[in-house]
């Protein structure tokens, strides 16, 4: 992602309770770019679900990275994680209703798995 200066950075647990903070983040800087309702909710959904992806996959006690960045057009959510040492090798968010789900609801998303990571993009349009 590119710096505008008012990227949110986090760095939070890799637990169910950081999904909350992401979302109410996430919210609040949408929120700031006159996202309609409609569109909020498209963008909780996504968030949920990239989220929950990232952390049920992530070793315990480990962190989740989140930047959020809000652009001219549109809104940029990265998370960054590990996946969990199990012998899985797991892609990022395979075919399923999951990876639909946040397909149907944003305007972009861009899944990288590297050797023990993983990095989900998430871009949503601002409303004319």
């Amino acid at each position: 992602m590119r710096d505008s200066g008012d990227t949110v950075r986090m760095r939070l647990p890799a637990e169910p309770f950081s999904r909350q903070l992401i979302r109410l983040a996430v919210f609040l800087v949408a929120s700031r770019m006159n996202f309609d309702l409609s569109t909020l909710e498209d963008l909780r959904l996504a968030v949920d679900e990239a989220s929950s992806y990232a952390i049920s996959h992530s070793p315990p006690e480990s962190s989740l990275e989140v930047e959020i960045e809000p652009g001219k057009e549109y809104l940029e959510v990265e998370f960054r994680s590990r996946f969990a040492e199990d012998g899985n090798k797991r892609t990022a968010i395979p075919e399923s209703f999951s990876r639909m789900i946040i397909e149907s609801v944003v305007d972009h998303l861009d899944l990288q798995r590297e050797e023990d990571s993983c990095r989900i993009l998430l871009r949503k349009r601002c409303a004319s």
